[in-house]
């Protein structure tokens, strides 16, 4: 049984919660409803009571969930996925508290599993995913692009990413903002930044395939929708370095230690389609490796490691 529910600015395709879809036949109950003491069902549990619930957002949304899943499902194995940067999950009491209240942990990422077994906590690496086939790109690759794209809002570097966008500007490439939950008021009067309303999933699927590159500039980071949907679409990753995403993107070659080598590296996609295509095909290929039906197989080994009698079909 999974517990959780859709974040409301991802795509139909995109999010963690799409795990969800690897395991038609569990229980998805909804962790919102819970919360306040509501039992749910995005899909109901067809077993009296589930061998193992995974609480899919555990030290974010699904921090407050463990009581009342334990209560209600006293019997089964909880799991839960850890999110946050550790630091900033260890600042977080309830969130930290998700670390003594579950049974098995999963992380997104390697750094996290790694700086947790430092504190002593066993944890699992299990990447986020992403549907490739919802991402892919049409247009052909000999187009010119000459915008930015910045998307999301989670631990991004705002001031950071407004002087680069006025760099950008002045050299002639303007930036794409999307996600409902970005600081969109704070563009709606600049000449650099376009602001999109909410976009469907083909629409948002366009909008990488027509970028030079993502920017991502962030303050931390463990796993990102967005720099997976770009991997999938062909569209650069130009990233401050961060162990995380480097474990995603699968190298440091558009890493960039300041707001200038930032901007180069976006201009470097912008004026040369040759360099874009052949980074395109690049991260395309990556990007297979995080499908989510790629992964599946992975996320079954994790769950039977918790019960070795359970049978995951």
């Amino acid at each position: 049984m999974f517990v959780g529910d859709r974040c409301c600015d991802h795509s139909s395709s995109s999010g963690y919660d799409q795990l969800c879809r690897l395991f038609p036949d569990a229980g998805w109950l909804s962790g919102q409803a819970l919360a306040n003491g509501v039992e749910r069902w995005h899909r109901r549990l067809e077993v009296p009571s589930p061998r193992i619930a995974h609480v899919i957002y555990g030290d974010c949304s699904g921090k407050h969930l463990f009581a009342p899943v334990r209560e209600r499902f006293p019997e089964a194995t909880i799991v839960a996925t850890l999110h946050q940067p550790v630091a900033r999950l260890l600042r977080d009491p309830a969130a930290a508290e998700s670390l003594e209240a579950a049974d098995a942990l999963f992380t997104v990422s390697r750094r996290q599993a790694r700086e947790l077994a430092a504190l002593g906590i066993t944890t699992s690496a299990l990447p986020h995913g992403v549907w490739t086939r919802a991402f892919r790109p049409s247009r052909p690759p000999e187009e010119l692009r000459r915008t930015a794209l910045l998307v999301g809002n989670y631990l991004r570097d705002w001031p950071a990413i407004r002087r680069i966008v006025q760099r950008l500007h002045r050299a002639g490439a303007d930036t794409v903002l999307v996600g409902t939950n970005a600081p969109r008021e704070t563009f709606v009067d600049d000449p650099a930044v376009s602001v999109c309303p909410r976009l469907s999933e083909d629409a948002l699927a366009r909008v990488y395939d027509g970028a030079a590159a993502l920017l991502m500039v962030v303050r931390d980071a463990t796993a990102s929708n967005a720099v997976l949907e770009s991997m999938a679409a062909g569209c650069p990753v130009v990233f401050n370095e961060s162990p995380a995403l480097v474990e995603y993107v699968g190298d440091t070659i558009d890493a960039f230690a300041n707001e200038e080598e930032a901007v180069m590296r976006v201009l470097h996609y912008a004026d040369d389609v040759r360099a874009r295509s052949a980074r395109s095909e690049v991260l395309m290929d990556r990007a297979e490796r995080f499908d989510w039906a790629r992964l599946a197989g992975r996320y079954r080994r994790a769950y039977d490691a918790q019960r070795p009698a359970l049978a995951i079909s």
